[in-house]
């Protein structure tokens, strides 16, 4: 009888594009002591670019408010590609609730509001991430 093997997983790749290099430094060394492999953009503009030329992503942690390509113009980039409208996003924003409720954030966006409990951005990234995951089939 073959001994049991154990499949060895590629570590999730998780995307994060905000323009204030502290909070991606912070979260790039948060996220991969959670096990993630973490790629960094200053703006939407350069997360475009990394979703066109790098490995595939899954997921996405977005600012609204960045220069060159803010969140809003990024997140409808990604609509636009059947790729990468499927991939999981959070918004990381200091929205208020009354702005949250206007705008028009899509399916597959969750919204987490700043200032950031650590704990929950990363529970929140694995529930989303499971939710995206297709289901197997039998048969």
């Amino acid at each position: 009888m073959e001994p049991h093997r154990l499949a060895i997983l590629p570590r999730p790749t998780i995307l994060i594009a905000d323009d204030h290099s502290d909070f991606r430094d912070a979260l790039t060394v948060l996220l991969e002591q959670e096990g993630y492999r973490v790629a960094d953009a200053n703006n939407g503009a350069e997360a475009v670019a990394y979703l066109q030329s790098g490995p595939p992503v899954s997921a996405l942690i977005v600012d609204l408010d960045m220069p060159v390509m803010n969140g809003w113009d990024f997140i409808a980039a990604c609509r636009q590609n059947a790729t990468w409208r499927m991939i999981p996003t959070l918004v990381v924003t200091g929205m208020t609730i009354a702005e949250r409720r206007h705008a028009d954030v899509g399916d597959n966006i969750t919204i987490v509001v700043k200032p950031l409990n650590f704990d929950d951005l990363v529970m929140t990234l694995r529930r989303v991430m499971i939710r995206e995951v297709p289901k197997p089939t039998i048969g």
